[in-house]
């Protein structure tokens, strides 16, 4: 255990028996951190791109595209996963653009180019819905871990179904990713789990249960295809399991060797989703 980890523990630890609601607050905050692996980049734009407006969302205001939005071209969305931005998911910009789409990004709130560094799924889904409906909707969505859910949320609200949906190791459910999580250093025990639980509840104004990638994707109809290492120590390849027995029209691909960030830039993953969107453009007029 770090330093930093050991002395945050001690503190939570004294703070969980003098006052277990902030205790919990605090670990809610922590555990909702959008900066974990501390990025903060410039707010450059990418090479290629423009920028393009969003409207409907107070916590993402713009986003990048690479293309002529209007041109008539059909568009691709790409979604990043918690704590990362979308620079993660540049590597599918040229091969997209290969098959003539229009490939649009943006930063999920309080991550990436945007302030702040907390943030809640309700505020992601519902910035994934306006950057839809800013951009006209999408035909293909390439999703990545946490920003899986996000993103079958965002359809959801939207009421949109895509002709492709790719999820490239993803999330199942936000109360997986809860019971899973080692506290950061915290000693988080079953009361102080529960009161995180309940003020998760509170800041998304539904339960985590809400949060699943099943449940949210119940109403698509769209081939899915999903792409995880079994390897991955981030999230379990049980999760893209789950979804894929779950999801009708899903298909799973087994990858090895790449992890849970390696596998955004695997050539051969981005030939298999490539391929994949390729074979449903083709199937659609």
């Amino acid at each position: 255990m770090t330093g930093r980890r050991a002395v945050r523990g001690a503190a939570h630890g004294i703070l969980t028996a003098l006052a277990p609601g902030a205790a919990a607050r605090w670990a809610t905050d922590v555990f909702s951190d959008t900066r974990a692996l501390g990025l903060r980049p410039d707010n450059v734009l990418p090479l290629g791109a423009q920028r393009f407006a969003v409207d409907g969302s107070p916590d993402v205001t713009g986003g990048y595209v690479w293309g002529e939005p209007g041109d008539g071209s059909p568009t691709a969305l790409l979604v990043h996963g918690w704590a990362s931005d979308s620079s993660s998911m540049h590597s599918f910009v040229g091969p997209l653009r290969g098959l003539g789409f229009t490939v649009a990004a943006f930063d999920a709130p309080a991550h990436g180019v945007w302030p702040g560094s907390q943030a809640t799924m309700t505020q992601y889904s519902r910035a994934v819905a306006a950057v839809l409906e800013s951009l006209g909707g999408a035909r293909v969505v390439v999703a990545h871990s946490l920003g899986a859910v996000a993103a079958v949320s965002g359809l959801a609200l939207r009421g949109e179904e895509p002709e492709a949906l790719v999820l490239v190791a993803p999330t199942h459910t936000l109360s997986g990713v809860l019971d899973r999580w080692d506290g950061a250093g915290m000693r988080i025990g079953p009361g102080t789990r529960e009161r995180v639980y309940a003020e998760l509840h509170r800041r998304n104004g539904v339960p985590v249960s809400h949060w699943d990638a099943v449940a949210r994707g119940a109403s698509l109809r769209c081939p899915v295809l999903a792409v995880h290492d079994p390897a991955d120590t981030w999230v379990p390849y049980a999760d893209a399991e789950a979804i894929v027995r779950a999801l009708p029209g899903a298909r799973l691909e087994t990858v090895r060797g790449v992890g849970h960030i390696g596998i955004l830039s695997d050539p051969g993953v981005q030939a298999l989703i490539i391929g994949f969107v390729a074979e449903r453009a083709a199937a659609t007029p």
